[in-house]
């Protein structure tokens, strides 16, 4: 099997949805830390977008895209439907936790319901990347500060309906997701579980996992949460890709 390496910050959403492609794929990779001061280790890529997914000699990017990829090179535990119509239906819940679902997760960390939490969980995330790839005192202790004025979050934030308040948003998540279940065991009136449920899953769980605080989630839902217990069932016990001990809780 060529040598599999995913190269990202550990706490990016796009990256932790690959990682759970990876995980319940159950192939053996190599998370590369990359830097976010100065991307250095992915220069080859001659880009700076997280994450970068190389198999053997070859590379590429988009996190939807990489799940696909890794279907047509390891097909056991598929993550695709067979059927043409579901791999549609899938592909596009997919989209829509990709356009919906992660840049909810970008607003709270731009619109502070609460200062403290807000704070607390950007030191977390600080954290969580540098040790992965060690970053200066001061960096850690503005990361908060930095990600509210991160030019790619608040560039995110911008498109989204910012007159509909981050309680509003919620509910209507929390409904969207659970018209996308439609009944059944998984996204997309699926029996398995697909890439969909994989994308959705650490959007959804990670907080919970690094002991994140928040007034709302969408794991409040009661079907969410039913969800959520199923999908880790068939993960191990850190689906996510920081290290273990940075993990608050370990399980649902």
């Amino acid at each position: 099997m060529s040598e599999i390496q995913l190269f990202s910050y550990p706490t990016s959403p796009y990256a932790q949805k690959v990682g759970c492609y990876l995980k319940y794929k159950k192939l053996n990779f190599k998370l590369v830390p990359v830097n976010p001061v100065d991307n250095g280790e992915i220069a080859f890529t001659r880009q700076r977008q997280v994450p970068v997914l190389q198999v053997g000699d070859e590379w590429r990017k988009e996190s939807s895209e990489l799940g696909i990829w890794l279907d047509e090179l390891y097909p056991e535990r598929p993550i695709l439907p067979s059927s043409v119509n579901d791999r549609k239906k899938i592909l596009k819940v997919d989209q829509w936790v990709s356009v919906n679902l992660i840049p909810s997760v970008f607003r709270y960390a731009y619109e502070w319901q609460n200062t403290w939490y807000a704070i607390t969980n950007g030191w977390k995330l600080s954290r969580a990347v540098s040790n992965a790839t060690p970053l200066p005192l001061y960096v850690k202790v503005l990361w908060p500060f930095g990600v509210k004025r991160a030019a790619f979050i608040v560039n995110m934030v911008k498109k989204m309906d910012l007159n509909e308040t981050i309680s509003e948003m919620n509910h209507r998540l929390q409904n969207e997701f659970i018209e996308h279940l439609d009944g059944g065991l998984f996204l997309g009136n699926q029996t398995s579980i697909t890439l969909a449920d994989l994308s959705a899953f650490p959007i959804v769980m990670s907080g919970h996992f690094m002991g994140m605080k928040t007034e709302q989630s969408l794991r409040e839902h009661p079907e969410i949460l039913t969800w959520a217990k199923r999908v880790y069932t068939e993960l191990p016990a850190n689906p996510m890709l920081v290290s273990d001990k940075i993990l608050q809780k370990h399980c649902i």
